[in-house]
């Protein structure tokens, strides 16, 4: 979807409008192949392609309200749309379709913006209010669908991605440093700001409201956790005991099993599960095969060439045991490598987190068979399943009997002690990096354990010009701001949130947005329920992360579903083998994109610094896998930034049906 405010109502406007519109429309085009259409609404342009899940004869997009004074685009789908439907018959409201989108309009007409509380789903929307002039941006809480936004001349213009938005004829084009300095840290360009300077994202959880020339963001919803049991309180109210385990486990399991049933009911188009073999995908399959009976469900897992990152072998042994209708991917490095140079340089945005490859790869495979499908995304966040959460238990209960000075020292003598290996995950590796982080808040510890660079190391890596424009930039400002009054949390809590805030919300929901919808599929992610995740955030951090134990309520429910290999196992990880790709099939592409011409070009980068980073990891002295991955995914989409024409450069489009 995009859209903008602008343009006169009469003559040659009128014709530009259409002319912007088809322009920024045909970038997103991937998005929904079922269909564009736009709309003139009283000085607003709406644009919209479809990827139909519910009434699709109906449904179609721009929608106006039976008003007629309210007109709307979105992306995703309101799980909850049936019932909400019904609270409109009985306020009045004659629904004339069986669509999601006509129910956000005249809800929006009954509550206004308060209707954002009763909304589940995943969704990103932008409507017009002819009655005040507004225009509302809004994106769900947890992030999971994009919105881009920046002011023009005459008002606003907004994308569901910046490609389309950089086609907006005054739409900036310069890339924002600071930003940049987060990508670098952070492998994602956080909300809410983009890569490029004047562009913003609406936050996960907000709205944003444009009216008469002003612009203001609100927030909606947050995460939050209380402190001790991980209860809320009521104003007043003295220390509460959690639930039982096992009243716990029985809660979870039905918010559990009503997501999955939400995500998989509300559309009667055939959904499928990305099937990594691990716990949390083999959960929501086992669910989803449930609520199908007879009907296999599709189900899709990669299989990779370097057994040190293959779960291919687990995957075919769950799907066995549920009996789902169960296809491979196999992927190698000539695969991955293709992904690299035939799409990142025209992607979104740059995004350095190499899962993406083989997650593109599967998403296209899965979109010949199905439109949707399910994932397991979220569960490490919510149930404390990485293996950082049980390293910062240990760090809480350690800290309290030696300094941080010697805990470190004893860290590195463990890293130096393990034997190292070259596949997914080494353990000395880990805790190399870990160790980076002890002396750091917690909140921030995730961060500089994981980034590929650490802040400090920024300015040795920019130009001098580059470097300056970082004065006082904290790249966990968002973090302090999500736990800003959020008191007396323990440290395994304050990093949970801290995760959520950049890595679930930044980097995983924009990968999964991006792998799927560039293959028109999109991704459903039960774990990710407003309504399990606000359950989740209520229990006791004991319930999640048992002992050193992860994710123990979902072990405890799934021992049921699931084999006892599979409720046991320790999480392998999605990734893509990069230090050996950058070192092999991508060794061309980077000495040229990373080229002392390029960087000069770019005008952001030290050449001497890439060059001794390039020089190292080829040369085999020491792995910076991470570091050349960010920096080439930035340069591929730098340097075909500028190429990007605009709408009054290009030539004419196909009209919109």
């Amino acid at each position: 979807m995009c859209g903008f405010v602008g343009f006169t109502d009469a003559g040659v406007g009128r014709e530009d409008a259409r002319a912007t519109a088809e322009h920024m429309l045909a970038a997103v085009a991937h998005r929904g192949p079922d269909g564009s259409d736009r709309l003139h609404h009283r000085g607003l342009t709406l644009a919209h392609c479809a990827l139909t899940f519910t009434d699709p004869e109906h449904g179609t997009q721009p929608f106006v309200s039976a008003s007629g004074a309210t007109a709307l685009v979105f992306n995703g789908e309101i799980y909850n749309h049936a019932e909400l439907r019904a609270e409109l018959r009985a306020a009045g409201v004659a629904p004339r379709t069986g669509s999601d989108t006509e129910v956000l309009v005249e809800l929006y007409e009954l509550w206004g913006t308060r209707m954002l509380d009763r909304l589940r789903g995943m969704f990103a929307f932008a409507l017009h209010d002819a009655r005040t002039g507004t225009t509302v941006l809004a994106r769900d809480p947890m992030g999971k669908k994009p919105l881009y936004y920046t002011r023009v001349p005459d008002g606003i213009a907004f994308a569901s991605e910046l490609t389309a938005l950089l086609r907006h004829p005054a739409a900036p084009r310069a890339p924002d440093v600071r930003a940049l300095a987060d990508y670098l840290v952070f492998q994602a360009f956080c909300a809410p700001a983009s890569a490029v300077s004047g562009v913003r994202k609406v936050r996960p959880g907000s709205f944003v409201v444009h009216e008469r020339g002003h612009v203001r963001e609100t927030e909606f919803w947050r995460p939050r956790l209380a402190p001790g049991t991980g209860l809320r309180l009521a104003p007043g109210a003295g220390p509460r005991r959690g639930p039982g385990r096992r009243e716990a486990a029985r809660r979870f399991e039905e918010l559990f099993r009503a997501a999955v049933a939400r995500r998989v009911t509300s559309t009667d188009r055939r959904l499928g599960v990305l099937l990594s073999g691990g716990l949390d995908s083999s959960a929501v399959a086992a669910v989803a095969q449930q609520l199908r009976p007879g009907q296999p469900v599709p189900t899709f897992s990669a299989a990779f060439e370097d057994p040190d990152f293959d779960e291919s072998d687990h995957a075919l042994a769950v799907a066995r045991h549920l009996g789902t209708e169960h296809h491979v991917v196999r992927i190698g490095g000539p695969d991955l490598a293709g992904v690299v140079e035939s799409e990142l340089a025209h992607a979104d945005e740059p995004l350095a987190d190499p899962s993406l490859l083989p997650t593109r790869l599967v998403c296209r495979a899965a979109r010949e068979h199905v439109r949707g499908a399910l994932t397991g995304d979220g569960a490490d966040e919510l149930l404390l399943g990485y293996r950082y959460f049980q390293a910062e238990r240990a760090i809480e209960l350690l800290l309290r009997v030696l300094p941080a000075p010697r805990l470190e020292a004893l860290v590195r003598l463990l890293a130096r002690r393990l034997p190292a290996r070259t596949g997914n995950l080494p353990v000395a590796a880990s805790l190399g990096l870990l160790a980076k982080g002890l002396r750091a808040s917690p909140e921030h510890r995730f961060y500089l354990s994981t980034a590929p660079f650490a802040p400090g190391e920024l300015p040795g890596v920019l130009t001098a010009e580059a470097g300056a424009e970082l004065t006082g930039h904290d790249p966990f400002a968002e973090v302090s701001r999500l736990l800003r009054d959020q008191h007396g949390l323990s440290g395994v809590q304050l990093s949970q949130l801290a995760v959520t805030t950049h890595f679930l919300r930044d980097v995983i929901l924009t990968k999964t947005d991006r792998g799927g919808m560039r293959s028109a599929l999109e991704l459903r992610s039960p774990f990710l329920d407003l309504d399990l995740v606000e359950y989740g955030n209520s229990l006791p951090t004991a319930l999640k992360l048992h002992r050193f134990t992860g994710k123990y309520l979902l072990r405890r429910i799934a021992a049921d579903w699931l084999p006892p290999a599979v409720v046991r196992r320790t999480k392998l990880g999605f990734r893509a083998p990069m230090a050996a790709l950058l070192r092999g099939e991508l060794r061309p592409l980077l000495l040229d994109t990373l080229s002392t011409a390029s960087l000069r070009r770019g005008g952001l980068f030290d050449t001497g610094a890439v060059r001794l980073l390039i020089d190292d990891h080829l040369g085999g002295r020491r792995d910076t896998s991470r570091k050349l991955w960010a920096l080439l995914v930035y340069q591929l989409w730098s340097e075909n930034l500028t190429a990007r024409p605009r709408a009054s450069e290009s030539p004419a489009y196909p009209a919109l049906s």
